[in-house]
C-alpha cells in the first residue's frame, strides 16, 4: 500500500481574497474568515480530485514495496516471467513535481538508508511522473514490511499566475456553491455530487493512476 503526507503546506493560495470577493460580489468584510476558509477548502479538493499540488509543498510518500499494486486484471494464463520482480520505477502520485529532495530505504530495524541521486533519474516529462533507477541499479532488498521506500518531493506551480486558469475558475465556482449553500441542508443529497460543470473544468488536468492522502466526498 502507499502513503501520501503534505509535509510542508503551501504558504500561498491560487486565489486571493480579493479575486473570491469580485467574483462572489461581496464587500461585507465580516466574512473575511469564512471567505478565506472556503478558499482552502476548495484548492485542497481540487488538489484532491486532480492529484496536483496547485501551490509549492513538499510531500511525503511511504511505500511498502516497489511492486506496482494497481495492474489491470489479466485474463488467461501467463506463459512469460513475472515482471513485477524487475520493477526499476517508483511512481509519484501528485505533480507537477519540481524536485525529489531525498529516497530513502528502510530495513527491518527501521534504519535508513539514503539512495545516492546519482543511481537514479527523476522523470517528470511524464505525468504522473517517477524516479527510475539508472542502468545496473537495483533497489535494496530485505527490507522492512510496511513503509520500507521514503520519498520527500515537491510539487506545485511557481505562482499563482502559473496555477491553470480553468482549474482556478472551477475553484471559483466551487466556492460560490459554498458560499450561496451553507447552513442549508434541504438538498442534501444534491451536495454529495460535484456539479458537472466543475467537474468538466478538472477532468482535463486529472493525474490517473495517483493516490489522495484523504477522499473527499462532497463539494458543499
Amino acid at each position: 500500500m502507499a502513503g501520501l503526507i503534505v509535509q510542508t503546506q503551501p504558504s500561498a493560495e491560487p486565489l486571493s481574497e480579493a479575486e473570491i470577493r469580485n467574483y462572489l460580489k461581496a464587500t461585507d468584510t465580516a466574512d473575511q474568515a469564512l471567505i478565506l476558509m472556503m478558499g482552502k477548502t476548495a484548492r485542497k479538493f481540487c488538489e484532491e480530485f486532480t492529484h496536483r499540488g496547485l501551490m509549492t509543498q513538499t510531500l511525503q510518500l511511504l511505500l511498502d514495496a516497489t511492486e506496482d499494486m494497481n495492474n489491470p486484471l489479466w485474463e488467461g494464463m501467463r506463459t512469460g516471467p513475472y515482471l513485477n520482480y524487475y520493477k526499476n520505477y517508483i511512481v509519484l502520485p501528485r505533480g507537477p513535481v519540481t524536485a525529489v529532495t531525498s529516497l530513502k530505504t528502510f530495513n527491518d530495524s527501521d534504519q535508513p538508508t539514503t539512495m545516492a541521486d546519482s543511481r537514479y533519474y527523476v522523470d517528470t516529462a511524464r505525468e504522473p511522473s517517477r524516479i527510475v533507477l539508472r542502468t545496473g541499479e537495483t533497489f535494496p532488498t530485505a527490507l522492512r514490511v510496511a513503509n520500507s521506500i521514503e520519498v520527500i518531493y515537491t510539487v506545485g506551480y511557481a505562482n499563482a499566475s502559473s496555477v491553470p486558469e480553468p482549474l482556478k475558475l472551477g475553484m471559483l465556482m466551487h466556492i460560490a456553491y459554498m458560499f450561496d449553500q451553507r447552513g442549508d441542508m434541504k438538498d442534501y443529497q444534491e451536495t454529495l455530487s460535484m456539479p458537472p460543470m466543475i467537474q468538466k473544468l478538472y477532468n482535463p488536468y486529472v493525474i490517473h493512476g495517483g493516490i489522495g492522502s484523504s477522499t473527499l466526498m462532497a463539494t458543499g
